[in-house]
């Protein structure tokens, strides 16, 4: 597991968990999910565009 997919994991338990458990009033946690949502974003539009690294693999050349 790479650190991309470690972060992903991290981050979505955390953005699961705020919703079940009360440890922030409503608007506090519409803004945290929005604030990680956006977060997440930029990370993925980095390394999807910017770094152009991906775990597709191409089925033409077998790999």
């Amino acid at each position: 597991m790479t650190t991309f997919h470690l972060i992903h994991v991290v981050v979505g338990a955390a953005l699961a968990l705020v919703n079940f458990y009360n440890v922030m009033d409503p608007t506090s946690r519409a803004y945290f999910n929005a604030i990680i949502g956006l977060v997440v974003l930029a990370y993925n539009a980095y390394f999807l565009f910017v770094k152009s690294n991906t775990d597709v693999r191409n089925r033409e050349s077998g790999q």
